[in-house]
């Protein structure tokens, strides 16, 4: 082998081998971060429980081990994950707070928002917060806060307009009841007895808390690999674990095709994605002639102030224009925790009613195969994201929000 060709193959052995290194080394760190956010997950369970038995102090060291072991993360994590190291902190700062610790609840608010938690209606009223509230570093950072809330930046999102040609727009499609799938979830569920006798609105609102409290929202389990709703309830059967909102919804979404009512799961979506968006669903109901929101993971429905059930484009509008919205009575987290609306519709839901999408097939295992082009996206003239990238979108809501019965 002349010198020349010695050189190469001893370059490439080095490359190889420091290639390998870094691949392994490339998966150990993987491993160490999953295996951060698999304890996460266990320290925030632990956290809820102290901070529900008012241990408070305890809550504490469980926020303050997050932190210390996000720090550990690397940089690209920390980049994409900072909402959650946000939140934490948020909640470092409420139990601070609760033990009357000013100046480190002040710094935990304060690196909070700084992270990200943009929460502005929530934070404004609450109650674990009081002790700080009339500090000038708190109202400080209130002031900076307002206008960059997720309710500001709905406020100031562009509209919608109509459709020059729906004729070339897709068309959306429910599977019937009486398909042999939607027949066995019709009986697994024994849905017949759980929406009861009552109009359509009762049966709607049965249905809806039936799944709530059937099967629990965990949003830190993967999803199984079969993606029905029964399969999905066998999964959650030994109560080992339970759905993100997305196995919620898909669930919820069977069981309104089963009994008969045009019904839709939507994943509604920030403007900005960084690690959380929410799905609901859309049923529409023929006694009102509009589609209504109805949320499985909070047992939650939305009505005007004169308790009329809103959809989500209204819920949307009331939200842009400042208009009274209320929460039902019942909306829950896993039947441990109450929903405010403060919390929910004008923080939470704010922030992931920027656009929203569904699929245009409504169907019993509807998203075993996924293919971005069995969506459509409801998006504010002019937007534009990566996650559009291969789907139908419109700014016509008229169109997308238009009745199953009378489509095009």
């Amino acid at each position: 082998m002349n010198s020349r060709l010695m050189i190469l193959w001893v370059a490439l052995l080095i490359y190889g081998a420091t290639s390998g290194f870094a691949q392994e080394a490339r998966s150990r760190q993987a491993d160490a971060e999953q295996a951060y956010f698999d304890q996460a997950d266990v320290w925030t369970d632990k956290a809820n429980d102290a901070f529900f038995a008012k241990e408070y102090g305890d809550a504490e060291q469980y926020y303050q081990k997050m932190i210390a072991g996000f720090g550990k993360l690397s940089a690209q994590t920390r980049k994409a994950r900072t909402e959650f190291k946000s939140e934490v902190y948020y909640a470092l700062a409420r139990v601070q707070a609760m033990q009357k610790k000013k100046n480190p609840a002040l710094r935990s608010f304060e690196q909070a928002v700084a992270d990200g938690y943009t929460a502005y209606r929530s934070i404004l009223n609450d109650p674990y917060l009081a002790y700080i509230r009339g500090e000038k570093r708190f109202q400080t950072v209130m002031e900076r806060l307002k206008d960059k809330s997720f309710h500001a930046i709905l406020q100031k999102a562009n509209g919608y307009a109509p459709s020059q040609r729906r004729d070339t727009l897709p068309r959306f499609t429910y599977m019937a009841p009486n398909d042999r799938h939607l027949v066995r979830v019709r009986e697994y569920f024994r849905l017949d007895s759980v929406a009861g006798a009552g109009d359509e609105l009762s049966k709607i609102k049965n249905i809806l808390t039936f799944v709530h409290n059937t099967i629990e929202h965990d949003g830190s389990s993967d999803s199984p690999k079969v993606y029905d709703a029964i399969s999905l309830a066998e999964a959650c059967k030994d109560g080992s674990r339970g759905l993100n909102c997305r196995g919620l919804a898909t669930v919820l979404n069977e069981c309104y095709l089963a009994m008969g009512f045009k019904s839709r799961f939507v994943t509604c979506m920030p403007a900005v994605y960084v690690d959380d968006c929410h799905v609901i669903n859309a049923v529409y109901s023929v006694t009102l002639d509009k589609w209504v929101w109805v949320d499985p993971t909070n047992n939650a429905w939305v009505t005007d102030e004169k308790g009329n059930m809103l959809s989500i484009q209204e819920v949307r509008e009331r939200l842009r224009q400042d208009l009274p919205l209320v929460l039902n009575d019942e909306a829950n987290w896993n039947n441990r925790e109450k929903v405010t609306a403060n919390e929910y519709l004008y923080d939470y839901m704010a922030k992931n009613l920027y656009y929203v999408n569904c699929m245009l097939r409504s169907e019993y295992n509807a998203e075993s195969t996924y293919n971005r082009a069995n969506y459509v996206c409801l998006i504010p003239v002019g937007y534009t994201c990566d996650d559009l990238k291969g789907k139908t979108t419109t700014s016509d809501d008229q169109w997308f929000w238009q009745s199953p019965y009378t489509e095009r």
